[in-house]
């Protein structure tokens, strides 16, 4: 089993436009935030724009069931994605070969966080968030 903790990364879109309705930022200041934190990507949204791609050419109903079961394990995760070893493989497959809009280091964190999903026991992951 591989576990994924379904973060946060960036500047956050909400609270930015917040600010930006209230007078509290201006748009130099989130030039600024944005250049400090990066884009922001939510881990769980991330996955589901990999995993719901089609490849050029289609999917066929193999690859399709593959992805189904990624998108189910996405369904009931609360903070935390539960994959079985093949389901985590095939979403490294898929994370690595998606083609980004853009460039940008929370992106590539993102990236590797799903390529090394260091832990296969979640009382190791509990243990190293205390």
């Amino acid at each position: 089993m591989k576990f994924i903790e379904l973060k946060r990364l960036g500047v956050d879109s909400k609270k930015v436009n917040a600010a930006l309705k209230d007078g509290s930022m201006t748009t130099e200041d989130v030039d600024t935030l944005a250049k400090e934190q990066g884009a922001e990507i939510e881990y769980d949204k991330a996955i589901e724009l990999v995993v719901k791609a089609v490849p050029q050419g289609g999917i066929d109903f193999n690859q399709m069931r593959k992805h189904l079961r990624i998108l189910d394990a996405l369904d009931v995760a609360d903070g935390m994605l539960e994959l079985e070893d093949s389901d985590h493989a095939h979403l490294k497959k898929l994370v690595k070969e998606h083609k980004w809009g853009g460039v940008d280091r929370n992106i590539m964190t993102f990236c590797e966080d799903i390529e090394n999903a260091p832990v296969s026991d979640l009382r190791a992951v509990s243990e190293s968030a205390e």
